[in-house]
């Protein structure tokens, strides 16, 4: 899913999370728990190693009385999700469809205070899967000119101003009338600019204003602007990687000079990185390498620092298929063997096994390491025992990767019996442990 928006604040300051009264005070059922998913490490940042319900707002940034689209994945198929907000009672119940996908739209309380903010909960009835999504009441009233009444953050629109101090600095805001200004312009001889080009800032979707301030004079000015949806999207190459590859991603629509905050299989915390955009709302440069903990679809979440514009896709980790084969098909006991191998993960180390099934371990036999292309040859040495069966099955074991790949020989025992001594436990090497 593209163009989603969450929460986002104008202000330094945040106000406490806001409660919704109804059905405040009654006892909420019992959730059943779930086993937290396994983590994974990517750049020193914990994400979950499969994906999450996810939950996002469309606008993330508010206007109190307003309505939020809530938009929502990872549930299961056909199950009921209460939305609510904050701790409040359940607001509305939505139905998940096949894909476990939810799309319902919620009343926002019209009593909210400027600038607070409020986390919106999607909860599957009778489950422990949950989501949640922080919405922002921005500020922002006023009246004015402009060249153009409707447009996007990084619009260019031109700005006409009058009645100031002569030659006084202006501040520019847009939604707001504190903080560092979005642009400053000076007024002329006669307290007034003319035709002023200026980028369209951040500032609440809907009805919204600009808002114009002498620094000297304390003289404002206020322009009404209808400010418009950022509708992002990003590219991912490739779409499927293994472990220890590449994947690299690059982004469009996001508001000029923003930081985009990359999230992994989650939304919230700290992300796992921050890419700063161009002048026009874009980014080329973006990527990490995959780690071994990451198995399966993974969910890329994107969302403007500033904007809140945000933005999802995926990419899928491909497990690695190795394969080998000993340098003997079969032979008599006694013959001395070592292993050929591809298709592991770079550098890792590869445990092989005789015996190994599903419900035994196997005996280790010999050990060896992977090249950076994940091969190997005459790697490992082994020499069949006196008293071996009439065919031999060895698993050879990715330690990084987890991956495995068979080998079978045939033993040939038409000389009768052998007396070979047994030889002594394979003693696996230290710098062979992983």
């Amino acid at each position: 899913m593209v163009a989603l928006i969450v929460a986002f604040s104008l202000g330094k300051s945040v106000l406490p999370v806001l409660g919704v009264g109804s059905g405040a005070g009654k006892a909420s059922a019992p959730q059943p728990t779930a086993s937290p998913p396994a983590m994974a490490n990517l750049g020193g940042v914990q994400v979950p190693g499969t994906g999450q319900p996810l939950l996002m707002l469309n606008p993330g940034l508010v206007r109190p009385g307003g309505i939020v689209q809530v938009l929502g994945s990872g549930f299961d198929a056909g199950s009921n999700v209460d939305i609510r907000l904050a701790k409040g009672a359940p607001v509305r119940t939505v139905k998940a469809d096949r894909s476990g996908f939810i799309n319902t739209s919620v009343p926002f309380p019209s009593q909210a205070s400027a600038a607070g903010n409020t986390q919106i909960v999607a909860q599957q009835r009778n489950s422990a899967k949950k989501a949640s999504a922080q919405a922002v009441v921005a500020q922002g009233v006023g009246v004015a000119t402009l060249s153009a009444m409707v447009g996007k953050p990084g619009d260019t629109v031109a700005l006409t101003a009058r009645g100031f101090a002569p030659g006084e600095d202006l501040a520019v805001y847009w939604g707001r009338t504190t903080g560092q200004p979005n642009m400053t312009l000076q007024a002329d001889s006669a307290g007034s600019v003319s035709h002023a080009p200026l980028r369209v800032g951040v500032a609440p979707v809907g009805v919204s204003s600009l808002f114009v301030v002498g620094r000297k004079s304390g003289i404002a000015a206020g322009v009404p602007f209808q400010v418009l949806n950022l509708y992002p999207s990003i590219g991912v190459k490739p779409y499927a990687v293994k472990s220890q590859q590449s994947v690299a991603f690059s982004g469009k629509g996001f508001a000029p000079n923003e930081r985009v905050l990359v999230y992994l299989n989650a939304i919230g915390g700290q992300p796992v990185m921050a890419i700063p955009t161009s002048s026009n709302g874009t980014f080329a440069a973006g990527g990490f390498k995959v780690p071994y903990e990451l198995k399966g679809q993974q969910s890329l979440v994107f969302i403007g620092e500033m904007s809140r514009a945000t933005a999802k896709t995926g990419f899928t980790v491909l497990p690695y298929m190795p394969s080998g084969r000993p340098s003997v098909y079969g032979g008599l006991p006694g013959t001395s063997m070592s292993f050929y191998a591809q298709g592991f993960a770079p550098n890792e180390a590869v445990h092989v096994f005789a015996g190994k099934t599903k419900g035994s371990p196997g005996t280790l036999i010999a050990a060896f390491r992977a090249d950076g292309s994940g091969r190997a040859a005459a790697a490992g040495n082994y020499t069949i025992p006196g008293d071996a069966p009439d065919s031999l099955t060895f698993s050879m074991v990715g330690m990084r990767s987890g991956s495995t790949a068979t080998a079978t020989i045939k033993v040939d025992h038409t000389g009768g019996p052998v007396n070979i001594p047994p030889a002594p436990p394979y003693q696996l090497p230290k710098d062979l442990e992983k």
